[in-house]
């Protein structure tokens, strides 16, 4: 097994077999680069992740 993007947090189980791991992240929302939402942003060329912003007063 091949892990390319790896979110340590959110896993549900435990493998043993996982060769690579090319980076991890936070347990976040991310699309892109072969990452896709409903079907959609795949093939945006970076991963991106969701960034909320702080309520404006």
């Amino acid at each position: 097994m091949c892990a390319l993007l790896l979110k340590p947090e959110a896993l549900q189980y435990e493998f043993d077999n996982i060769g690579y791991v090319g980076f991890e992240i936070e347990k976040e929302f991310v699309i892109g680069y072969g990452l896709d939402y409903n079907g959609k942003f795949r093939n945006l060329k970076d991963i991106y992740r969701e960034v909320t912003l702080g309520a404006r007063t």
